[in-house]
């Protein structure tokens, strides 16, 4: 691409309306009428990624070869061994040589760390009031090495690339340039995608030839050919997406195997489910990148789209995620094992040196902290990351730039309905119960084995089980609204809320992990006269797009459409809704990530008022459980990414880690049960209004002296003023 830029290329490859054979995603557009008692309900958004895999195993070809066995050892390793005659990897179990290995793999790993940071920066002088004499020579160098460092490149027209962005491309350029893989792994709404195109954008004017595959969730791929046409029209791209038959016949016009390596050959981007089903035909090119947009999804090695993407060619891989770590170490070397198979390509061994198993529990804090004292050994898992690990958070590179973000916890208490169904779930009477009382719920409304299923949706709405009639046989909430409301303290709770935001002209996206309580919410908002968006699920790829256009650019002044109701799952995910100023989490997922990736719908670039974010939970249920757990799941990421500080590539930025900076991340986070244990779980006990106005007072929120920390009905989490925290991730400074 060397040439004179090419015209505009960029092509949908998809039939929009086509979902034949299976392969697409039906449709669901929002519509006006009560969705509640349909005769297919859905308790709880399935994990969409979990849900593809199933189906795609179901279509795919059962005769897949095996995997290669790994190695006793990382190649690096084994190359060492080979000159170094004392290093013996058949003694991995005796602590001596496990220290050796590990201690050969970091010096490896330090020695590709400095190599980046040599790549990264100009040379620069000691300032001296003498001025120093250079050689010609050298000062050629110093010049060619100015010339030489990347800069954003010419066909990015559509703005200008942020310097952590540039920094971002550099890494991505080093890496390339030496034929590593990595892991971008910037917090959400920082621009992964907009660094990736500018990867692809530095690649194609070096006149680097050959094939490039994005491989995104679904409801991603809109929003990366949207970024495409705007930021490098020149470079033609292809929606590798649609029926079967669509597929082919794009491999045989845009995508033929034998222009692969033209100049105007497209950057295939697709979905992971086409990847699997397309493994066979993709296979045939060699591809000079592939880019899995959520990298997070390949955490687990064994599943089946991990096994067909390493089938494909390729030269290099990146994985983006803002969670490089959300449950285990063994899912992060999942990452790297993917990303760089020939360093990380033994799990018992990278276990043997890293044995961190639910810190807190298994693992003490304190035996993590001794570690690190005697042995260096957490700050040694940061360097051998460091080569490989990219992370920038926005407190850091958008301070001052993006608007803060606070999050805070309100507390509901149970009505005496929800008091009720919580007595007779935990006496297993609450099927029998409200079938004798003319409520035809089943197996699906109330499970049978899952008790705490059953008593997660009591806590947000009694009706999930079943909705009561009227004499004459008309549902309650249609009868009356009203009663939707007053079942829940929940929605007692919201009521108060939403209106208080309507009338104040904010913009509200508001999460669920159940597409049910979805249901019940848009016909609360609907009796309300309130105009509604809705993303599940369900909805088709098209409509998804539709929705989020026509609520970003609806204006402030009318805002008929003030309230955006998501799936955590399908909504938290690559969906820019920065018109939003205010998020509502109804209800939590286990995943404390996946409340994060919600959040970051509204506060990321391009947000321009500050980000109030409202949790609630219900007092006395088993949310505070819930809550504890996913806090636990922090201490982890905290120890190995954020201490780690990957906010320069190669180094790092904020000296060396320290023991009370360790213990520091390990710390416990805000005790909720402790916080509710004085909470009678009285009906009378709720926020009151002197409260719900502290809470919606943007201008004392956001203020230096903010509003009071805790209060009878709410929590402020620390952290969120100054530099954008929230519950989930408040991890402190290493």
């Amino acid at each position: 691409m060397a040439g004179s830029p090419k015209s505009p290329k960029t092509s949908n490859g998809a039939a929009p309306n086509n979902t034949s054979n299976g392969e697409g995603a039906a449709q669901c557009p929002t519509s006006p009428t009560t969705r509640r008692h349909d005769a297919k309900s859905v308790d709880e958004e399935p994990d969409e990624a979990a849900a593809e895999e199933a189906r795609v195993t179901a279509l795919l070809d059962q005769s897949a070869s095996t995997e290669t066995a790994p190695t006793t050892a990382p190649v690096l390793l084994q190359a060492a061994a080979a000159t170094d005659k004392s290093l013996d990897l058949n003694a991995k179990d005796k602590p001596e040589a496990k220290k050796v290995q590990l201690d050969t793999l970091l010096a490896k790993a330090e020695q590709y760390s400095q190599f980046i940071v040599n790549s990264q920066v100009e040379e620069t002088t000691s300032p001296s009031k003498k001025k120093q004499k250079v050689s010609l020579e050298e000062a050629a160098a110093r010049m060619k090495k100015k010339k030489d460092l990347v800069v954003q490149p010419k066909q990015m027209v559509g703005g200008t690339l942020k310097p952590y962005q540039v920094e971002g491309l550099r890494w991505l350029a080093t890496l390339f340039e030496n034929g590593l893989s990595g892991i971008l792994a910037d917090e959400m709404g920082l621009g992964k995608t907009i660094q990736v195109i500018a990867l692809v954008a530095h690649v194609r004017e070096k006149n680097v030839k050959g094939p490039m595959c994005i491989a995104a969730p679904l409801a991603t791929l809109p929003n990366w050919m949207n970024e495409f046409r705007k930021w490098t029209p020149s470079i033609s791209v292809l929606l590798y997406h649609g029926s079967k038959q669509h597929r082919a016949d794009l491999r045989k016009t845009a995508m033929r195997q034998s222009s692969q390596n033209d100049d105007d050959f497209p950057v295939i981007v697709t979905s992971y489910e086409i990847c699997m089903l397309d493994r066979a035909a993709l296979s045939k090119f060699k591809f000079k990148y592939l880019v899995i947009d959520e990298g997070q999804r390949v955490k687990n090695r064994d599943c089946r789209l991990v096994r067909e993407l390493k089938k494909l060619q390729t030269e290099n891989r990146l994985l983006l995620s803002g969670t490089p770590i959300q449950n285990t170490l063994e899912e992060l070397w999942s990452l790297l094992n993917f990303v760089n198979p020939a360093i990380f390509d033994d799990l018992a061994v990278f276990q043997s040196w890293f044995g961190f198993r639910n810190i807190g529990q298994e693992t003490q804090v304190e035996d993590v902290v001794d570690g690190e004292s005697k042995n260096k050994i957490v700050s040694k898992l940061h360097e051998i990351l460091r080569p490989f690990l990219l992370r920038r958070v926005k407190a850091d590179v958008l301070k001052g730039v993006l608007p803060p973000k606070q999050e805070i916890v309100i507390y509901a208490a149970m009505t005496p309905l929800q008091k009720t169904y919580e007595a007779l779930i935990l006496e297993h009477k609450l099927k029998e119960t409200l079938q004798s009382s003319g409520i035809p719920c089943t197996g699906k409304e109330v499970s049978e084995q899952n008790m705490l299923m059953n008593q997660r949706k009591n806590a947000n709405h009694p009706f999930l089980f079943g909705e009561p009639t009227t004499p004459s046989g008309e549902y309650v909430g249609e009868a009356n609204p009203k009663t939707l409301v007053n079942a829940s303290g929940k929605f007692r709770l919201l009521d108060r809320l939403l209106v208080r935001l309507k009338a104040r002209g904010h913009k509200v996206l508001l999460f669920s992990q159940m597409t049910e309580l979805l249901n019940i919410i848009e016909d609360y908002v609907r009796s309300k006269q309130w105009g509604v968006f809705r993303i599940d699920g369900s909805v088709e790829l098209s409509e998804r797009q539709r929705q989020i256009d026509a609520f970003n650019g609806e204006g402030q002044a009318t805002n008929e459409h003030f309230i955006f109701l998501l799936s955590t799952r399908a909504g938290g995910l690559g969906i820019n809704l920065a018109s939003a100023d205010t998020v509502i989490l109804f209800d939590s997922d286990w995943n404390p990530h996946q409340d994060s990736q919600a959040m970051d719908r509204a506060h990321r670039i391009g947000q321009n008022k500050p980000v109030l974010v409202f949790r609630l939970l219900t007092t006395g249920s088993v949310e505070i459980m819930m809550m504890e757990k996913q806090i636990s799941k922090k201490k982890l990421e905290r120890m190995a990414v954020t201490g780690g500080d990957y906010n320069k590539a190669g180094r790092r930025s904020k000296g060396a880690l320290t023991s009370d900076g360790l213990r520091a991340l390990l710390d416990n986070d805000m005790n909720i049960a402790q916080r509710v244990a004085g909470m009678t779980g009285d009906d009378k006990e709720a926020l009151n209004d002197e409260e719900l106005e502290l809470v919606l007072d943007r201008t004392k929120i956001f203020s230096e002296q903010g509003i009071p920390t805790e209060g009878k009905m709410y929590d402020v989490v620390a952290g969120g003023s100054g530099g954008g925290g929230d519950l989930l991730g408040n991890l402190g400074d290493a």
